[in-house]
């Protein structure tokens, strides 16, 4: 009988050592995650300031693979659908651009309002650029009414290639963007330019009496598109011929409102020649110029050192630590913007407007599928993006996300069903943006950082370059008047990581803070219990002595941490 209670003994004994030996493996792996600490310092320092307006959206209506907000529709009227509203005015929307997109320059903007002289009744429907149609149900009253309705500023984009690429001579084609002025913001009883017709009275008549007031026009939609053709037109004077175009199209739209904001394309590349000139010569007739960011469109392969590796040789972490480091990167692994169009604008002082951007990559491939094809991980890549266009806040001001209402492309921040059957839902890209929109300060401030773990990213895939830097925390923090705000991505696919955030530089902190996290799972198509939607934003209260505060961030989340000012 003592024999089996030795063994017992034994046993026992071994139990508490294996016990012991995995919470100290635990306890190691966790310290070894987060030891030293991890730790930022806020200062009081303001960098510059950061305009609510960077947090806007672009509601396009393309005419290709996807007809957005057209078909977000009560079937058979121009409204949208009530869930769909819902979710848009819930967003906050700051500023908000329409209706495109490269469709814009082959557009008539009187295609999209009622009552037209000579036309039918019914709007016609249009031809986008690639020869595609697109339906007009949803026009410029539709979307003015619903940008007031939401408390958002609109950005109305004209076509700029009839003038241009001499498609209309250049007199009319200025004058019919005056037009759409006119229809937008004169008032009744206006003195108009000379043979304009009397577009306020048409919108009075389409129900609309007073001025929509509409500040912002952009002439035009990437016109570095129509750089090839602009040098066959003018070979020896095409910088010239697009400053005076923009000069007639800027003169015709300010003699009907005068007060409007201009914004122009400020591509560079073989655009750098012709916009030196319009800032040389147009200089205080600008407000912004604008520019594009877009990564990583088709991804047909992916390479490491220059050799083609299998997709199927590729694990689901590896691909998340791409797809989640689209930007530039600093020494210390922040995501950054550092392009010559940005850096000549911080130079010339100059303002820019990232009128489209997003993450807008997809598999385009054949073979065995990818471990991982997640929008989870497309949104904290766009959350990247949002932190570069913060970290340059002292030159853009102005950001349009692409695309804020669609049916099919992945880059929709609402998701509507044309047929209205199936209740729309946020994607991860726009609930990013809409989660930085209802949480930010209005200035950048310093913020100081140690030990923040590092990893490398060696794969190209698409426009994904490799990168030896990529934090995985990405970090900055924003003074508002009433809170001070610490935004942080966790890049990292499988550790939530503890960090010590010191705010003791502020004297009136409450002892008492609020925790904002956009988190969500990695499965697109969703499980027999699973939402459609597969990102959540949630908040806790955090308890801390008003000095330092020690809190998790979870893997594969974004969050602001807001420490609210006495």
């Amino acid at each position: 009988m003592q024999k089996p209670k030795c063994k017992i003994k034994e046993i026992v004994v071994a139990c508490v050592v294996l016990c012991l030996c995995h919470s100290q493996l635990c306890a190691a792996q966790h310290q070894d995650a987060n030891s030293p600490g991890i730790s930022f310092t806020i200062s009081k320092k303001v960098l510059h300031r950061i305009d609510p307006r960077l947090f806007g959206q672009f509601m396009e209506r393309p005419s290709w693979g996807e007809i957005g907000v057209e078909g977000a529709r009560i079937p058979g009227t121009s409204k949208l659908q009530p869930d769909v509203l819902k979710l848009l005015a819930e967003m906050k929307i700051p500023i908000i651009r329409f209706p495109g997109g490269t469709d814009a320059d082959f557009l008539d903007w009187r295609d999209m309002v009622d009552n037209v002289p000579g036309r039918a009744a019914e709007r016609p429907i249009s031809t986008g650029h690639l020869g595609h149609k697109v339906t007009n149900y949803f026009g410029y009253d539709e979307f003015l009414g619903f940008c007031e309705d939401v408390g958002a500023q609109a950005i109305v984009v004209v076509n700029f290639r009839d003038g241009l690429l001499k498609k209309k001579p250049l007199k009319e084609a200025a004058a019919h963007a005056a037009a759409m002025v006119a229809y937008c913001n004169a008032p009744l009883g206006a003195k108009l330019p000379e043979g304009m017709y009397d577009w306020p009275s048409l919108r009075a008549e389409n129900g609309r009496s007073r001025p929509y007031k509409v500040k912002y026009f952009q002439i035009g939609n990437e016109t570095w598109a129509f750089t090839k053709q602009l040098k066959e037109l003018e070979p020896q004077a095409a910088p010239q011929f697009y400053a005076e175009c923009l000069s007639a199209y800027i003169e015709a739209m300010r003699s009907v409102d005068p007060s409007i904001e201009i914004i122009v394309d400020g591509h560079d590349g073989d655009m750098a020649g012709i916009i030196a000139q319009v800032r040389e010569k147009l200089p205080d007739k600008i407000a912004y110029f604008a520019t594009h960011f877009y990564c990583p469109w088709a991804i047909n392969q992916v390479l490491r050192n220059g050799k083609e590796v299998p997709v199927q040789e590729i694990a689901a972490d590896e691909i998340w630590r791409a797809w989640v480091a689209v930007t530039q990167f600093d020494a210390d692994g922040q995501s950054i913007i550092d392009y010559p169009g940005i850096n000549a604008a911080r130079r010339l002082g100059y303002k820019v407007a990232v009128t489209e951007w997003n993450w807008n990559g997809w598999w385009r491939r054949q073979g065995p599928r990818a471990a991982l094809d997640s929008s989870l991980a497309k949104g904290l890549g766009a959350a990247g993006y949002l932190h570069a266009f913060m970290r340059a806040g002292d030159v853009i001001e102005l950001g349009c996300q692409s695309m804020l209402v669609g049916n099919s492309w992945g880059i929709t921040a609402v998701r509507a069903d044309a047929e209205g059957k199936i209740p729309p839902f946020y994607m991860p890209t726009g609930q990013v943006t809409m989660f930085y929109s209802q949480h930010h300060g209005s200035e950048l401030l310093a913020l100081a950082s140690r030990n923040v773990p590092m990893y490398e990213q060696p794969y190209r895939m698409g426009g994904i370059s490799p990168n030896k830097k990529v934090a995985h925390i990405d970090a900055l923090a924003t003074a508002g008047e009433k809170s001070i705000y610490f935004h942080a991505i966790n890049r990292s696919f499988e550790k939530s990581l503890v960090v010590t955030i010191d705010v003791s530089a502020f004297d009136s902190i409450k002892d008492r803070a609020l925790h904002h996290v956009l988190e969500g799972r990695l499965n697109d198509i969703p499980g027999p219990d699973e939402p459609r939607q597969v990102g959540r934003i949630s908040q806790r209260d955090l308890n801390f002595d008003g000095k330092t505060l020690k809190v998790t961030l979870p893997h594969r989340s974004v969050s602001c941490i807001e420490f609210v000012q006495e």
